[in-house]
């Protein structure tokens, strides 16, 4: 199915009418044929069950349309943006939280305590739908050191002695059909480790040639960047757009930084010579975001580009 398609079955599924399940998962490091996940299935009580089955529901009316997933993309209001789980770790996770949920109950408070985080399993029929929520940082019972848990109980205050969970009034995306629908591209990209491929990318960037041959050191960048999801997407998307590779492109760039007094220094060579001051600038230019209205003459650093008349 197409994700418009998925998305459709999204809008039409009936989740008053579907049986609920209840799932916390944690992560594991990926090593070998080991799966990167494991999870439990919890008991869920009337109330809670019902609870969420409405914030799900408030979705289906709020979030219509979707856009493609990119690098660089973000959410719009009242859309989702959209890839397919097979290009996830999705299918990983899915294929614990599939089983009978009577043999992976719950056994000890310890197997919930730092979760990755939560899935709401919503079954009618054939279809299923699977509503995700990465685990906050109140998601533990493990007691702080020199603190007590207490709550206001009547007039006055008392111990609780079985601290609880925080579970939040939204998710952060959708996995229906093939599609997985994000409302929150962060959380997503933490759950299912496609920020080690920005990492990833990053890396093969630095053993690049044409790279190498536009970058006179690379330890600036490597600063600069860090584990810093936003500019790790920002480097994967040089890196797939290339423009560091055409001598035309480098060349121009040379001559309007000139031009416009951005501050860009460039050694004998031609390459870039990266300083803290304009890291910013640099990303900008080699993502080709930095624009020129031909209508107010006025520069601006843009976050996405859209080709006019393409």
């Amino acid at each position: 199915m197409t994700v418009a398609q998925d998305l459709q079955a999204f809008g039409q599924f009936n989740i008053d009418q579907a049986v609920a399940s209840l799932w916390v998962f944690k992560k594991r490091p990926a090593t070998g044929q080991m799966n990167p996940f494991t999870a439990v299935s919890v008991v869920m009580s009337d109330t809670l069950r019902d609870q969420l089955k409405t914030l799900a529901s408030g979705y289906q009316a709020s979030h219509t349309a979707y856009e493609e997933y990119s690098l660089l993309s973000q959410p719009g209001e009242g859309s989702f943006l959209a890839m397919a789980s097979e290009q996830t770790l999705f299918p990983s996770l899915k294929g614990l939280i599939d089983q009978p949920l009577e043999e992976c109950l719950v056994r000890s408070v310890k197997q919930l305590n730092n979760a990755a985080g939560y899935i709401l399993r919503l079954r009618n029929g054939e279809n299923i739908i699977y509503c995700v929520k990465k685990a906050n940082s109140d998601w533990a019972t493990r007691k702080k050191k020199g603190m007590m848990n207490i709550v206001f109980n009547g007039a006055g205050l008392d111990i609780v002695e079985n601290p609880s969970f925080s579970i939040s009034r939204s998710f952060d995306f959708f996995v229906v059909g093939g599609s997985v629908l994000m409302v929150n591209k962060s959380a997503f990209e933490s759950v299912l480790n496609h920020k080690d491929t920005y990492e990833e990318a990053y890396a093969e960037l630095k053993q690049e040639q044409g790279f190498a041959a536009a970058i006179a050191d690379f330890a600036v960048f490597d600063t600069f960047i860090g584990r810093n999801a936003t500019h790790l997407r920002r480097m994967a998307v040089i890196k797939a757009r290339g423009y560091y590779q055409n001598p035309n492109y480098m060349a121009k760039l040379r001559e309007i930084n000139g031009l416009r007094n951005w501050g860009i220094q460039f050694d004998a060579d031609g390459r870039i010579v990266a300083t803290p001051e304009t890291m910013s600038d640099i990303l900008h230019v080699l993502l080709d975001h930095r624009l020129r209205s031909e209508l107010s003459d006025n520069q601006y650093d843009v976050p996405s580009t859209t080709p006019v008349g393409h």
